[in-house]
């Protein structure tokens, strides 16, 4: 951890046609100045928008965010100080997903119908939201997202003997079914596109179908690949451009060539893994191509091209804590999107003059993790105090803080989510996240419906999705008795 440099990773979304690249740099470093004038202590995830309204950067920025942190922790935890840290400000502009652009697919017969691939600009709206939507445990997308960053940025070092060293740029994700690698590999895609902005002015993801690889004539699945990574080849000669290539399930077009000899197997698979093989080799040399893959069968993977595979990282089933956080972030968009009851909020007065700045703190320790601290500003003074009202929507609290505020209060919503979290252990993310509108949907009735109902709702479908899984328990073991 010595090793890593103290870093805050800035993204700053920019409207469209607002800044050329001429002035990139220049609003790159205004973005700091905000940064470093404003506040004191910024939180990973905070989104800037609200502080940037009187700003004159608003008529540029669509927002700011604070993604990420590199180098050693911090006695803070999840709140840095601004100032004495570095700080990586990337500019971006979302592109549209055009359904006309005939590049937004690779399809290798005029009348198939399935494409071989799908093609995206990045970053893309279509995959918005895919990064913040991740819960891991130990931040393992932004430990991803350095690894693959400092790869391709070494492999491009001009002079550099690529042939020196084995190094295919090439991740496999494997784990349960329903542990979000495929999300993971989009969204990694989507902040490869945006961390490397300097190096590669343009990027496209392009999503190969696996299945749509497999033909039913003999031998030309082997061509079908082939055909695919040729105009892959073709798109990665532009070395301006990144390329990030994503594979599900690609034990499909990778199974074990030894089990396929063995067996009473059709030898297509064979020639379908031989193929892709020497296109994953023909890749190597192109130091702007990132290969990420994800499978639910490792053990069928064959393993020639698992030892092509620079990054093997296993995507567990979500734990307890990453359980909590997924309720939590589903529960808490109800509110947001009233769909839970807005008026189960709560309300308190108070008197104040009106300010729209948080004084700064006089120490380390009396400051609060939840929001930045912006730094004190001298305001018009009132004559009097106004009075005003602070509304607060009702929400389920971090993990951190439902395990230290809410200990001996069992019947609080956050204790109330987090024993529903210890039950679920083993549930794939993909059902987890079905589970709150789920149950939101099938045991209310409309109407009012209160926090405190939704978490009723959720316990009705976790407890549901139990009694379901128990059943099928029984019958496979009837079924080998």
């Amino acid at each position: 951890m010595s090793l890593l440099k103290p870093t805050l990773h800035v993204e700053v979304s920019v409207k469209a046609g607002m800044v050329d690249r001429a002035n990139v740099v220049q609003l790159r470093n205004d973005v700091k100045q905000w940064l470093t004038a404003d506040f004191v202590t910024v939180q990973i995830g905070h989104d800037f928008s609200a502080e940037l309204s009187d700003s004159r950067l608003a008529n540029l920025i669509e927002g700011i965010e604070v993604v990420d942190y590199t180098g050693p922790p911090t006695v803070d935890g999840d709140c840095y100080h601004v100032r004495g840290i570095a700080l990586d400000v990337q500019t971006y502009t979302l592109k549209a997903e055009n359904e006309r652009d005939p590049r937004r697919s690779i399809s290798q017969a005029d009348d198939s119908e399935l494409a071989q691939a799908r093609v995206l600009q990045l970053p893309s709206i279509a995959l918005k939201d895919e990064w913040n939507s991740l819960v891991f445990d130990d931040a393992l997308p932004a430990r991803l997202l350095r690894y693959m960053t400092r790869m391709v940025g070494m492999m491009k070092q001009p002079g550099l003997n690529l042939s020196t060293f084995n190094w295919n740029r090439l991740c496999l994700l494997h784990g349960p079914p329903g542990s979000g690698k495929s999300t993971l590999c989009r969204a990694l895609a989507q902040q490869l596109s945006i961390r490397l902005g300097d190096s590669f002015p343009n990027a496209t993801l392009i999503e190969i179908n696996t299945n749509a690889m497999l033909s039913k004539y003999f031998g030309e699945s082997g061509k079908l690949i082939g055909a695919t990574f040729e105009k892959i080849t073709a798109m990665a000669q532009d070395q301006r451009a990144l390329i990030c290539v994503v594979m599900d399930e690609v034990e499909t077009i990778a199974g074990s060539r030894e089990r396929s000899t063995s067996g009473a197997e059709c030898n297509d698979g064979m020639r379908a893994t031989n193929q892709l093989l020497t296109a994953l080799d023909r890749l190597r040399h192109l130091p702007n191509v990132i290969v990420l893959c994800t499978s639910n069968l490792i053990g069928a993977i064959d393993q020639a091209f698992l030892d092509r595979v620079d990054i093997k990282q296993l995507i567990p089933s979500p734990s307890p804590a990453a359980i909590y956080n997924i309720f939590r972030s589903c529960l808490n968009e109800l509110v947001r999107s009233s769909l839970v009851d807005a008026a189960a909020m709560q309300v308190s007065s108070c008197t104040t003059t009106a300010r729209r700045v948080v004084s700064r703190s006089t120490s380390t320790g009396s400051s609060s993790p939840a929001k930045p601290i912006k730094r004190s500003k001298t305001l018009a003074s009132s004559s009097s105090p106004e009075p005003w009202t602070v509304i607060s929507a009702p929400e389920i609290p971090t993990y951190s803080e439902m395990l230290v505020r809410w200990v001996n209060q069992p019947q609080s919503p956050g204790r109330r989510v987090w024993a529903l979290a210890q039950k679920c252990e083993g549930f794939s993310g993909r059902t987890l996240r079905r589970l709150p509108i789920l149950g939101l949907a099938m045991y209310t009735w409309g109407g009012d419906c209160s926090l405190d109902d939704a978490i009723t709702a959720l316990e009705a479908a976790v407890n549901q999705e139990l009694l379901a899984k128990g059943t099928a328990h029984v019958e496979v073991k009837v079924e080998v008795e």
